[in-house]
């Protein structure tokens, strides 16, 4: 009875391993990815196609992840980010810095990326350290800082808590993870750095949700969760079976397994759609993962890739029809006459409201539209993310969101009269064709009222108002008292030429408005911007991505609306911060996450 009872508790637990191993394919979850952006043509068409038509707009992450999983030609991204950066001039140092970790990732030889990594390491807050110590770890060097002052930098930077962030007292989960992502090729020959990376593994574990993953500002996402085992692989640690990192029996691996979707995409938050900023950090955290479990190096020190060989003309032959052999060069002929230069408002979510939204910014966004009161949801295909999410705090990979064209609602009051009558003409009608037609079977009758009926209740409950009925001055009763708040965009005035930024940069003077008990930052701002006709946009998780047409990233990799109480920058979500009789709130565009805001 004994061995039985073992026999079956060894299957059971050799099933358990089996199915937990299938439903984590790290490499079937990097191909469907693959799949999916490439619909189906393979990684080397993706890289010559989409990503090299968004290069330096939001291909970077997927050209370095891409050149850590196999071996590909990177030539046509290469010459379209050449052209990127001839013809747009790059004020963030963070984003200099993540081009020339690309370049890195073409195996480029160019001289952008030693100038970048002299012009640019440290003059953008901690992830311009972070990455531009990333770019030593492949080789570089640095007339500025030798390579053990910017360790002691990022040193000197941890917090009490034992995490980093880009600003503020408190640890961020994704600046935190980062930070050891670079530190990582030092860990076991720098014992100071391995004692900054045991204190943050503690931090980032004690963090961890009882399902395996992690929420930012109190938002859980994916992308807090990626960067985790992102830094876990480079330090060489399996995050799917780390006991300091498996809570409640869910290991991080089951946390980003959660916000799979079933086209091998990612989604932001949990029951939400497909997400490019998600998915991009997926990808590469799944490279790393994958790595880590092959014995190569972290994903951040790079592999020199072996030229891509050129096939013999017979094996063209006999792979490609002639036909598609004539199709091929004709659009080779097409791509060589062809210049491209992409100019796009891009998207991030920097730190201002939420650290998990910097890092990746939610695809799907809720718009509140300067013509209706109702939320309508934009599924952004391209992405932005020159980010987020998600915007991290951490400026990663963002989705590209434009302006969005609002569209025209009835201006007449009297438009369900008018649509209930066209209704019940068309009820009417259709009766007396059954009629004509000798169709006069009851259910008949029966199944054309049940229509008129379930049609009219549609039109009934649909409200739609015009831009004055929506954009209207909000009176509240049993108020508590009445805050003060202001919108600008000063920081903009000296930077862009736009429609939308004022001469003086004062989108809203400093206003007085009504407050009720329980009211928040963002209930606020919602009615300020009905009550003055003021465009706002924001995602699921209340983040604001949009204030009268200037957005995320729009600016920079790490621009975008920060806000203030009574002067003080928040570390909380503006949905979550409880407002008092008194306080006064400033809504302030950021060119640089804060840093010119003082």
């Amino acid at each position: 009875m004994k061995k039985f009872i073992s026999f079956l508790l060894c299957s059971i637990i050799f099933l358990n391993i089996s199915i937990t191993a299938k439903a984590f394919d790290v490499q079937q979850y990097l191909e469907d990815v693959i799949y999916f952006q490439s619909s189906g043509e393979g990684a080397q068409y993706w890289i010559d196609t989409t990503l090299a038509e968004n290069a330096g707009i939001s291909s970077e992450w997927y050209i370095f992840a891409l050149h850590q999983y196999g071996n590909y030609d990177f030539t046509a991204y290469q010459n379209a980010l050449e052209n990127y950066l001839a013809t747009h001039e790059i004020r963030s140092a963070s984003s200099r810095l993540k081009y020339a970790l690309a370049f890195l990732a073409c195996n480029a030889d160019t001289p952008y990326i030693s100038e970048s990594l002299g012009n640019s390491i440290g003059q953008q807050g901690i992830m311009s350290w972070i990455y531009g110590l990333h770019v030593i770890n492949n080789g570089y060097t640095c007339d500025a800082y030798s390579t053990e002052e910017v360790i002691n930098h990022l040193l000197s930077a941890q917090l009490e808590d034992n995490g980093w962030a880009v600003m503020g007292t408190q640890g961020d989960i994704d600046v935190t993870a980062m930070a050891v992502q670079a530190f990582a090729p030092y860990y076991d020959s720098d014992d100071a750095v391995r004692t900054a990376c045991d204190n943050a593994l503690q931090f980032l574990s004690e963090r961890q949700l009882n399902n395996g993953g992690y929420q930012s500002f109190g938002t859980e996402n994916l992308e807090s969760t990626a960067q985790v085992v992102t830094a876990l692989s480079a330090l060489g640690i399996d995050a799917a079976s780390d006991e300091r990192f498996i809570k409640e029996n869910y290991s991080l691996l089951d946390a980003m397994d959660s916000y799979r979707l079933s086209d091998g995409t990612f989604c932001h938050v949990h029951d939400g759609g497909f997400n490019e900023t998600a998915t991009i950090q997926a990808f590469y955290t799944l490279v790393a993962y994958y790595r880590m479990q092959n014995g190569q190096s972290p994903l951040y020190v790079l592999d020199k890739n072996l030229p891509v060989p050129e096939p013999e003309p017979e094996t063209i032959l006999e792979i490609f029809p002639e036909a598609e052999i004539q199709a091929l060069e004709t659009e080779t002929e097409s791509e060589s006459d062809t210049e491209s230069s992409t100019d796009t408002t891009t998207n991030t979510t920097t730190t201002v409201q939420t650290s998990a939204e910097t890092s990746f910014t939610s695809a799907t966004t809720e718009i509140i539209t300067s013509s209706t009161s109702s939320t309508m949801q934009t599924t952004v295909t391209s992405f932005s993310s020159e980010t987020v999410q998600t915007t991290t705090t951490t400026e990663m990979l963002f989705t590209s969101v434009s302006p969005v064209e609002t569209p025209p609602a009835s201006t007449s009051s009297n438009w369900k009269i008018i649509a209930f009558c066209i209704i019940g003409g068309i009820g009417l009608l259709s009766c007396i064709l059954l009629f004509v037609f000798k169709k006069k079977n009851l259910k008949n009758f029966l199944f054309v009222g049940i229509l008129v009926v379930f049609a009219s209740g549609i039109v009934f409950f649909i409200k739609i108002e015009s831009p004055d009925a929506y954009y209207q001055t909000i009176s509240k009763e049993n108020s508590i008292g009445s805050v003060q708040i202001t919108i600008r965009c000063d920081t903009l005035l000296d930077k862009a030429d736009s429609e939308y930024i004022p001469p003086d940069g004062v989108i809203l003077e400093m206003t007085q408005i009504p407050l009720s008990e329980g009211e928040t930052v963002y209930d606020i701002l919602t009615q300020t911007a009905q009550s003055y006709h003021i465009q706002m946009e924001h995602n699921s998780s209340y983040y604001i991505s949009g204030i009268n047409y200037l957005y995320e990233m729009q600016y920079g990799d790490l621009s975008g609306w920060m806000y203030k109480v009574n002067g003080e920058l928040p570390s909380v979500g503006c949905a979550e911060y409880t407002l008092h009789d008194g306080d006064v709130i400033e809504w302030l565009y950021s060119c640089d996450i804060g840093n010119d805001l003082n």
